[in-house]
């Protein structure tokens, strides 16, 4: 009898080892990781534009929670390129996950390419980006972003060459990823006015009052029950404010994200060729720890306010909340917690100021890009509905006239995608990219000297068209 409760006792005995013992472990193998990747060389031409994707890029490489991320261009020394050297105009990262744990977009069943036309399965989830503000994810404590060892990482990106030397650059992102703690999944909802496009642009075309603003929204709804704790904003040259509200609990406002504006001697303002008006250097970031409730077959709308008395062209309005699945969530429009917060607006100008987009020309004896009121060329007078080709990286006719309501008619003829796009005119406009014979077309009903240029080869192609 006592050999037997010795037996118990030393059974017992073991087994409290070994739970302390895999306790221990746990807590032994529980880490923060601060991870620095890098992708890269990218060759970009001399004053050249690539918008490009790499696949299967460097990913943590371990099953954890990435809570933080942040990206910027450098040199191979890790070195960041200044903007007058290299820009990052936008970027974005998509996790097409692994064999186990596949991934897919929460808003998008196709993705439509750089050409407007081709179309892939949105079999990759968009879970952060950054543009010129340089966005970074920050999500409260005892959240993180799910990544598994196996995971095939994408980025899809922009770059301008501000030189006419051919150069290099490397993506580098950093991120703080937790593992061995079980952390709070968020998924991420990817919210854009024009949603589903790689180059999601649309235009402001101006005209209006001063102090009038120019509203486009769009509607989701959320497909799973959960909590949003954290999320990001972006917008370009002429924002105002992005809001986030819930139509179906009386409007109610979610989250907005406020942009601050460079002073005038920040280097957006300065470079040249400029492919668009100057964005934002900061957007501020939305977070709460307790989380809004969202329960699911709620209804959110994204609205992107731009100034609507200047012309805008090739705008955008994007946002990505980090929704935290909650099933015990069932009630729609439960309370907003009291501790969502925002981040503070750094020093710079709370309102976008008036920027005018230079046409650039390239000075045959230095091979530098230079400032150009109109491309070489005479004046040619066109009739409504007249065709103009574009091809060889060149528009038919350079300047052109045309009577007020006049139509012209652009044929992008080339293989290589290109857009018409208004750099200064009254009237804001932008095309699509286009090639291989389709066409864009625009009526003019403002009198006045609209210069235009394709924002993809802003060096090379260029044109004024004079309205009477």
């Amino acid at each position: 009898m006592l050999r037997r409760r010795s037996c118990r006792a030393l059974t017992f005995a073991l087994l409290l080892i070994a739970s302390v013992g895999a306790l221990t472990a746990a807590a032994a193998s529980a880490e923060t990781i601060q991870m620095t990747r890098r992708v890269g060389p990218i060759a970009v031409g001399g004053y050249e534009v690539v918008q490009d994707n790499r696949f299967a890029i460097p990913t943590p490489g371990v099953d954890g929670f990435v809570t933080h991320m942040d990206v910027d261009i450098v040199d191979r020394t890790g070195k960041p390129l200044p903007i007058s050297r290299i820009m990052l105009h936008h970027i974005v990262f998509l996790n097409a996950g692994d064999s186990a744990f596949p991934r897919h977009d929460q808003t998008c069943g196709t993705f439509t390419m750089w050409d407007s036309v081709a179309k892939l399965p949105a079999v990759a989830e968009r879970f952060y980006a950054a543009g010129e503000e340089r966005a970074q994810m920050q999500l409260p404590p005892g959240y993180g972003y799910r990544v598994e060892k196996d995971d095939t990482w994408i980025i899809t990106y922009m770059l301008m060459n501000h030189r006419q030397l051919p150069d290099k650059a490397y993506v580098q992102y950093h991120m703080t990823v937790e593992t061995g703690t079980p952390l709070q999944s968020v998924t991420p909802y990817w919210l854009d006015i024009n949603n589903c496009m790689v180059d999601p642009i649309y235009n402001i075309a101006g005209g209006g009052k001063p102090a009038s603003v120019d509203t486009q929204s769009r509607t989701w709804t959320i497909p799973t029950a959960g909590r949003l704790v954290s999320g990001l904003g972006h917008m370009h040259g002429g924002g105002k404010q992005l809001t986030v509200t819930e139509p179906t609990c009386g409007g109610r406002e979610l989250a907005r994200f406020d942009p601050t504006w460079g002073l005038p001697s920040h280097p957006f303002y300065h470079v040249r060729p400029v492919l668009h008006e100057p964005g934002p250097t900061n957007m501020t970031r939305m977070e709460t720890p307790t989380g809004i409730p969202l329960a699911a077959g709620d209804r959110i709308t994204l609205a992107s306010s731009y100034d609507d008395a200047l012309p805008h062209v090739r705008v955008m309005g994007i946002s990505v909340l980090y929704i935290a699945p909650d099933p015990t969530v069932t009630q729609p429009c439960g309370a907003i917690p009291a501790d969502v917060s925002y981040t503070q607006r750094p020093p710079g100008r709370a309102v976008s100021p008036r920027f005018v987009i230079p046409l650039t020309g390239i000075d045959p004896r230095t091979g530098k890009a230079f400032t150009i009121s109109a491309p070489p060329g005479k004046r040619v007078v066109l009739k409504s509905g007249t065709t103009i080709e574009v091809k060889g990286f060149r528009f038919g006719v350079a300047n052109a006239k045309v009577e007020r309501g006049a139509k012209l008619r652009w044929r992008l003829a080339d293989d290589v995608p290109h857009n018409v796009t208004l750099a200064d005119g009254p009237t804001g406009f932008g095309s699509k990219n286009l090639d291989n014979g389709r066409a864009y077309t625009q009526r003019f009903t403002r009198p006045g000297t609209y210069r235009i240029f394709c924002a993809l080869h802003p060096v090379q192609m260029t044109e004024t068209v004079v309205v009477r």
